[in-house]
């Protein structure tokens, strides 16, 4: 090749690979956004069983599932366009990591609900040992009320949920999924055996459902809190002992996605199915 055709060549080519790789730089480089924390958003287009991952860097290493339905979601201070995919820096509960930022919306019931909150908080006129209860619901106010005992999930790993089925009468049974680290599970009084296998009604961020029992353990931490703040938002000085669990039968809602989802033997799935004797 001509020496002189080369000299001409040669930076063109450079010049564009520098340019190229600029480009991937700032495709790649983290957008930043100022952090709103007044603002809630909540996951949006999913359905159930269909969960957002949150990851520690965008797209690699899972933290946690965020549920199809999850809320109380607040943007940090940074985007990162990662091919043609926008990752979004976000909290949730006590976690921060990245997830698709398309699967956002802003979610204003919440948001005024932390607004009310944080009015309450810096509201001179309300005492100092009362601010824990600010957001306390007023029909809960003067009542006796009843300890209850606080669950944890155990036994499962980054990436994984634990399902809540709903009661009854829903084609797609599945109400929420519970993340692997959750807390905050309250027992509702009932639960369905069978074998080794035992299904009990909870209620969770709101939403109440059957799930695995093997997958939750008792948290003294927990219940301790939540009795100290009913007794003293409540008024009531009396705390009536926890209620134990009745036997029933798993709704054939939860029966029939347990059965699709070969999670159970039908073995197991009969025995759930049975309904208890009457109590004489």
């Amino acid at each position: 090749m001509d020496k002189q055709l080369l000299k001409k060549i040669l930076p063109a080519v450079m010049a564009g690979a520098f340019l190229l790789t600029a480009s991937l730089q700032v495709m790649a480089a983290p957008l930043t956004l100022p952090a709103d924390s007044s603002k809630i958003y909540q996951v949006k287009g999913r359905t159930p069983g269909n969960v957002l991952k949150m990851y520690k860097k965008p797209g690699a290493e899972i933290l946690v599932n965020l549920p199809h339905n999850a809320t109380w979601i607040v943007r940090r201070n940074g985007q990162q366009l990662v091919g043609d995919v926008l990752w979004e820096r976000v909290s949730w509960d006590d976690m921060t990591g990245w997830v698709e930022s398309n699967a956002l919306s802003y979610d204003a019931e919440s948001t005024s609900i932390a607004a009310a909150r944080r009015a309450c908080l810096t509201d001179p006129k309300v005492p100092q040992d009362q601010k824990a209860c600010c957001g306390y619901p007023e029909k809960a106010k003067g009542l006796p009320f009843r300890s209850v005992p606080i669950f944890s999930v155990r036994g499962l790993t980054p990436g994984q949920s634990l399902m809540m089925y709903v009661e009854e009468g829903d084609k797609s049974a599945i109400a929420v999924e519970i993340p692997h680290n959750a807390t905050w599970v309250t027992k509702m009084g009932k639960v369905a055996k069978g074998g080794d296998v035992s299904f009990e009604l909870v209620r969770w961020a709101g939403q109440n459902g059957w799930v695995n029992a093997k997958y939750l353990q008792e948290d003294a931490g927990k219940t301790k809190e939540g009795d100290d703040k009913r007794r003293l938002c409540s008024g009531g000085k009396e705390l009536l002992p926890a209620a134990s669990s009745d036997i029933v039968c798993l709704p054939a809602s939860v029966i029939r996605r347990l059965r699709e989802s070969g999670a159970l033997s039908d073995e197991v799935l009969q025995k759930l199915a049975q309904q208890p004797a009457k109590k004489k």
